[in-house]
């Protein structure tokens, strides 16, 4: 998972909460965090995978695998997703990108639970195991239905130094890479106050006045 800046948790913290309510896991949309102070401009983009590479679900075919990694290869590479001012003389400094799949930790987390749990109960193991047996196969039977549904999302970071933070636009090229996006939610925090809204293909700019 990566690192959130203060910068950036301070922005979500301080927008409104009818747009912090909007970060929700949406087909078609996707979320940007940014945030401007002194000569630092940091961005956090969220986006469900399905609006990035079409599907949600553990790349299995070689095909799956390198759309993921073309789009995290694109997601390192911000100059492609946004335009920058040239007058504000902004370098790079850092950048994150990752699929993250939801639950992935949680799981992990009951695993071993669970491992602890047997060795404290031994003498209930045969009857335990066979009642997880069951259960497992509730779960797999309901997760082979169609029922469960996994979601997985691409997270990307991007830690800039600018000469001049007075920045008024940035332009979005998201719209023209990745066309299953259909709007951007976007929260702000600037020297100019707080800005928040929503970003569509037919005016593809975020407007920090």
């Amino acid at each position: 998972m990566l690192k959130k800046s203060t910068l950036v948790s301070l922005a979500i913290a301080c927008s409104a909460p009818a747009i912090a309510q909007q970060s929700a896991h949406v087909h078609g949309f996707a979320s940007i965090n940014l945030a401007i102070d002194d000569e630092e401009l940091e961005i956090e983009f969220i986006s469900p995978a399905e609006s990035i590479v079409g599907f949600e679900y553990e790349p299995s075919s070689t095909a799956e695998r390198k759309a993921v990694a073309d789009a995290i290869a694109l997601l390192r590479d911000p100059a492609k997703l946004f335009v920058l001012p040239a007058s504000a003389g902004c370098e790079l400094h850092e950048v994150e990108a990752e699929r993250h799949a939801e639950g992935e930790h949680d799981e992990h987390a009951e695993h071993d639970a669970d491992e602890h749990d047997e060795h404290d109960e031994h003498d209930e193991h045969d009857e335990d195991e066979h009642a997880e047996h069951d259960e497992h196969g509730d779960e797999q039977a309901h997760e082979d239905s169609g029922a469960g549904e996994s979601h997985s999302e691409f997270h990307a970071h991007y830690h800039f130094g600018c000469k001049n933070t007075a920045i008024e636009t940035i332009d979005l090229r998201l719209f023209e890479t990745w066309p299953r996006i259909e709007e951007v939610r976007v929260q702000a925090l600037t020297p100019r106050g707080q800005f928040g809204g929503n970003i569509v293909t037919s005016d593809p700019v975020i407007r920090l006045q």
